[in-house]
């Protein structure tokens, strides 16, 4: 078995991931982990060893089968859970991350890139290389005294540890979820195919019920005429893993608390700068004069939408868990728009056949679709080769649909980066609703989710440079974003929608009335979605930028102050949606979850000259290619963005983008 799985690592192509989920492969693997481990850290002491005259580039850019495999295994983790892979994850990381603080604490291997950045003839890629791994160096405290390094090793280890603890929890309680519901008058509303779910899902029991499926729990606060009902899943959603035995709230302060330590050491005045040090903002500072001023405009258009609602309703309040109730029926009393309609012009597989084919003809990158069995391991995905001009540079796998034990929202990644004549693995996890029989259609908000994440993985394939570190998602953190908020536009584009939106029965195209509908309701309700946004961006930097509470009571009123500072709606005691916010606690996005608002304004920006020169210009999008999407790291973001648009950004797209400027 061993064998097989070392083959199956060689090979070019996606895994057999059945393989590696096999009774056989469990038990061998954390041996053959550890075997890895051992070649890694001798090829690393072999790499210290060798005279300063004899090395060459290649030497620090070594394929590693440790990560690919590790790789592998965290992502089965991710979208199928599994306690023996997760007993196998947890063992194991400790010691991976023990010989990860060795490489990125080692003086020895600091001074040689040092002296090679010095010595060596180098290409461009080369050059850029060696500063951002340098940099990489110096922020880590390369230059601290030992006994800090020991203190920040020790801390890199328990934040590992922990994140992950924090991601499992929420998804552990979310497989456990089922509410039922008895009152079967309350969902008159509901579309019969969310009936059908949700009546299945209450089996024998009589009634209806929904579990996690973020797909029923959003249909539940649109089409559920019982105020108390829709309170009810609004409450439960802002509860995740916020008590007993999955209770996120100590994970939370202890994640804050260590990240601050951290900070300390490094030198930081806080969390949030040391986050910070490799975006285009740099300080807390700049992010917060960015986000506050779009907050202020969003929520005055915010309060109006409410107040339009209010009045068009006769309501005497609006509760947040009313929003998207009331909303929806207004959409279709005032301008004759059903999601439910709208969802039978975006059939999943036409509007990814739709989505490839502007790919190809706009980027020339074609995606063939591998059907082979032995390539379906586990039945729920589909995988690609991806040709650019007419040359495979990657391969693509999407796991599009929700089930029970995967983690929630949608993501893209590599399962293997670029490099060592290795051509790079790319997902995207997305968390649909899929229908039991076809077709399974999407909503207006999935295409946008389905279209974003391929944008990611588009910039992934087409990345220039031969190495990991320049072709990976290793540009700024407030610029990763933009290509993937870019393809949104199509989603929505009147233009676009003429070819993208068919009918699935009559395969006709939308109607223009339709079409038209939507554009009036561009920036309908965009206050509201513009204030949350900045709401959670606006906690996210304070939480790493302020005060650690002293304990999860403190911190449950410390957040409750900052939602309500920045909140369209009051929060009160029951609100604890930070114990399920994956992105800011051990997601990647630590004070960082501003560059989402950030990248808007860029993609806005890039959007609107691209309207000028016109969407289906080929030109313009081989300019976007050549000089945004293939270069990735080898410049610095904000190079990246001069050289296509000529000026640094504005924020005038933004605004009209939703209907801010006034």
């Amino acid at each position: 078995m061993k064998t097989k799985l070392l083959n199956e690592l060689q090979k070019q192509g996606i895994p057999n991931f059945s393989l590696f989920q096999t009774s056989e492969a469990l038990a061998i693997l954390p041996e053959l982990l550890l075997e890895l481990l051992e070649q890694e850290k001798a090829d690393f002491q072999a790499l210290i060893q060798k005279t300063n005259e004899s090395l060459t580039f290649e030497d620090f850019v070594l394929e590693s089968q440790l990560a690919y495999l590790w790789k592998i295994i965290n992502h089965l983790d991710a979208v199928e859970t599994n306690q023996e892979i997760r007993a196998i994850i947890a063992d194991f990381r400790p010691k991976y991350e023990d010989f990860v603080n060795e490489v990125a604490y080692s003086q020895s291997y600091y001074q040689k890139l040092l002296r090679a950045s010095e010595h060596f003839e180098k290409n461009p890629d080369q050059q850029r290389w060696f500063d951002l791994t340098l940099k990489a160096f110096e922020q880590r405290g390369i230059a601290l005294p030992a006994e800090e390094q020991e203190q920040l090793k020790n801390l890199n280890k328990q934040l590992s540890e922990l994140g992950e603890k924090f991601q499992h929890n929420v998804v552990d309680e979310q497989s456990a979820f089922l509410l039922h519901f008895d009152d079967e008058a309350d969902f008159q509303e509901m579309p019969e195919e969310l009936l059908a779910k949700m009546n299945a899902l209450a089996g024998e029991k009589w009634g209806l019920a929904v579990n996690a499926d973020p797909n029923l729990l959003v249909a539940v606060s649109k089409y559920c005429s019982n105020p108390e009902i829709r309170k009810q899943v609004a409450f439960q959603r802002e509860q995740w893993a916020s008590e007993g035995k999955f209770d996120n709230r100590p994970l939370a302060l202890a994640l804050l608390k260590l990240n601050q330590e951290k900070s300390k050491i490094l030198g930081y005045a806080n969390a949030g700068e040391m986050f910070l040090w490799a975006t285009m903002a740099q300080d807390p500072d700049q992010v917060f004069d960015f986000i506050k001023p779009i907050s202020a405009k969003a929520m005055q258009k915010a309060k109006s939408e409410v107040q339009t609602l209010q009045e068009y309703f006769q309501l005497s309040d609006l509760s947040s868990y009313d929003l998207a109730y009331y909303t929806r029926k207004y959409k279709e009393e005032q301008y004759a728009l059903n999601d439910e309609e709208l969802k039978q012009y975006f059939e999943f597989e036409s509007v990814l056949k739709w989505l490839h084919s502007f790919v190809f003809k706009f980027f020339g990158v074609e995606l063939r679709a591998r059907a082979e069995s032995a390539f379906w391991s586990l039945g729920h995905e589909s995988r690609y080769e991806v040709y650019h001009q007419g040359e495979l540079v990657a391969y693509y796998m999407l796991d599009a649909f929700y089930r029970k034990g995967k983690r929630p929202w949608a993501w893209a990644d590599y399962l293997r980066e670029k490099g060592n004549g290795q051509l790079p693995i790319v997902v995207n996890v997305c968390n649909f609703q899929k229908a039991e029989s076809w077709p399974s259609l999407l909503y207006l908000r999935d295409v946008e989710t389905l279209f974003h994440e391929f944008g990611h993985a588009l910039h992934a394939m087409l990345a220039g440079s031969p190495y990991a570190e320049l072709s990976g998602f290793n540009v700024e953190w407030d610029f990763v974003e933009l290509p993937s908020q870019l393809m949104e536009n199509w989603a929505s584009n009147p233009e676009a929608l003429k070819s993208l939106a068919k009918h699935y029965q009559t395969w006709l195209p939308m109607p223009e009335k339709l079409v038209q509908t939507l554009r009036d309701l561009k920036t309908f309700m965009m206050g509201n979605w513009v204030s949350r946004q900045n709401e959670l961006a606006l906690l996210d930097m304070t939480l790493y930028t302020s005060s650690i509470p002293n304990s999860v009571e403190e911190l449950d009123q410390k957040i409750l102050e900052i939602v309500n500072q920045y909140s369209i709606f009051p929060r009160g005691e029951e609100y604890k949606m930070y114990c399920a916010f994956l992105h800011i606690f051990g997601g990647g996005y630590e004070a960082k979850y501003y560059s989402y608002m950030r990248a808007e304004l860029l993609e806005a920006d890039v959007f609107q000259t691209i309207k000028k020169a016109w969407i289906f210009n080929p030109e313009i999008w081989s300019a976007y290619k050549e000089k945004i999407l293939i270069p990735w790291t080898r410049k610095p973001a904000s190079e990246l963005f001069f050289d296509f648009m000529q000026r640094k950004p504005s924020d005038e797209a933004l605004m009209k983008k939703y209907g801010l400027l006034a």
